[in-house]
C-alpha cells in the first residue's frame, strides 16, 4: 500500500466520520492511540543495555 493509497484511506475515514457526526469520537480515538504509542515507547521499556555489552 503506497502513501497515496494510505492518504486516500485516511481522508475517506475522516470524511465518513464527519458525515456521520462522529468526528469528536474519531478525534478521541486518535488521541488515545497517540497516548498509547507514547507510553509504549518510553525509555524504561527498552530493556537492559548491559545485555549488549557481553558482560
Amino acid at each position: 500500500m503506497g502513501l497515496g493509497n494510505l492518504t486516500n484511506f485516511a481522508v475517506s475515514v475522516v470524511l465518513a466520520a464527519a458525515l456521520m457526526g462522529n468526528l469528536d469520537r474519531l478525534q478521541l480515538w486518535v488521541i488515545k492511540a497517540q497516548a498509547k504509542l507514547l507510553y509504549e515507547s518510553r525509555a524504561s521499556a527498552w530493556g537492559n543495555p548491559s545485555l549488549f555489552n557481553g558482560k
